[in-house]
């Protein structure tokens, strides 16, 4: 009977013994030898259709010298194992994922582990989705302007991303170039960082006004699923006087306005803690005086964040990120800010705070 596995635990027990046999002399050696015996469980967290466990990567390699020990299928694993003493690193992965990769999501987890013989080690896994799926939906202006193809592209390789294409595309966490090749060069039209476990549905037009993107979440046991809306072009840009016409954080920090008052608007990602460094997810925040912001409600690059200085109590007691009530109504909220331009802790910001909207 094949049992199945979704972000559950996979239970691992490695018992270290005494002799190696003269069978296993291409193992490293060592002053002390011992047998490792591996035994899985599969804990099934919900009735929905799981990956097949006996199809699992199962690996085991040293820590040390990085050979590997063990490689195959779950289901083709030994009864023992046999290893000399030593820190190991065992794995079960769902699938071999070398590349970005449509319909390839990579369940599974990875832990060191030392073998002493005479001692039975217990490691458990949990086993969660790694990589980030991404789905995109394009609109009938943006297939008319960009009538070429779209490129996924990440350092580990890149995939062609037609307009008819209905898969999943499976990338690795971390930045994600979007890219339009026109026939004689890919052209980056706009990056975001993907978390692991995350899918993300984009929904993408022609125009370049970011300020009508539109985001929300769904969450599940398995993966955080997030639609945003990118509209893409280069017909207008914010000039930053008036909320219609906000500028974006991309914007506010291209522009050399230093002491002028202008409007920002951007999603609010967390508080600014120092120099280049942002808390996304404040939980235990004990800073009330800022907020960070950014074009996605996803973002988790501090570089791609502006800063909000709250000088003023009413906007401290209203926006402040350590208050739990405030948390849920303002962070991954979109807001619109009206203030004096300057620079805090390294982050182009907004100080002087006019008058804001939170949707």
């Amino acid at each position: 009977m094949k049992r199945f596995v979704q972000a559950g635990i996979i239970s691992a027990v490695l018992a270290a013994m005494t002799a190696l046999p003269a069978s296993c002399t291409w193992m490293p050696d060592s002053e002390e030898q011992g047998d490792a015996r591996l035994a899985f469980h599969f804990v099934r967290t919900k009735a929905d259709a799981m990956p097949d466990t006996n199809r699992f990567i199962l690996k085991v390699r040293s820590a040390v010298s990085g050979d590997i020990l063990y490689e195959g299928l779950y289901g083709d694993r030994p009864a023992t194992l046999q290893v000399p003493s030593g820190t190991y690193t065992v794995s079960a992965m769902s699938c071999d994922f070398p590349a970005p990769a449509f319909e390839s999501p990579l369940y599974g987890d990875e832990k060191e582990v030392v073998a002493r013989s005479g001692e039975t080690l217990a490691v458990g896994f949990l086993c969660t989705l790694r990589n980030s799926g991404v789905r995109i939906e394009v609109s009938d202006r943006f297939r008319s302007r960009y009538p070429g193809k779209l490129l996924l592209k990440q350092p580990e390789g890149k995939l062609d991303y037609g307009y008819a294409e209905s898969r999943t595309a499976w990338m690795f966490p971390g930045e994600v170039s979007f890219c339009y090749n026109d026939g004689k060069a890919d052209n980056i039209l706009f990056r975001r960082t993907l978390g692991a476990g995350e899918i993300r549905t984009l929904s993408l037009d022609a125009t370049s006004d970011e300020s009508g993107s539109a985001f929300s979440i769904a969450v599940d046991t398995t993966a955080t699923r997030t639609w945003e809306q990118v509209v893409v072009g280069a017909e207008s840009t914010g000039d930053g006087l008036t909320m219609a016409t906000a500028y974006s954080v991309a914007e506010l920090a291209a522009a050399d306005c230093a002491g002028d008052t202008v409007w920002v608007w951007g999603y609010v990602v967390g508080a600014i803690l120092a120099e280049n460094t942002v808390d996304f997810s404040c939980d235990t925040t004990s800073v009330m005086n800022n907020l960070a912001i950014a074009a996605s409600a996803t973002t988790r690059d501090p570089a791609s964040c502006a800063g909000i200085y709250l000088s003023k109590a009413a906007h401290k007691n209203a926006l402040n990120l350590k208050d739990p009530a405030n948390r849920a109504t303002v962070l991954h909220h979109k807001i619109y800010v009206q203030g004096k331009v300057y620079n805090y802790k390294k982050f182009p910001a907004l100080t002087n705070i006019c008058q804001y909207q939170l949707e």
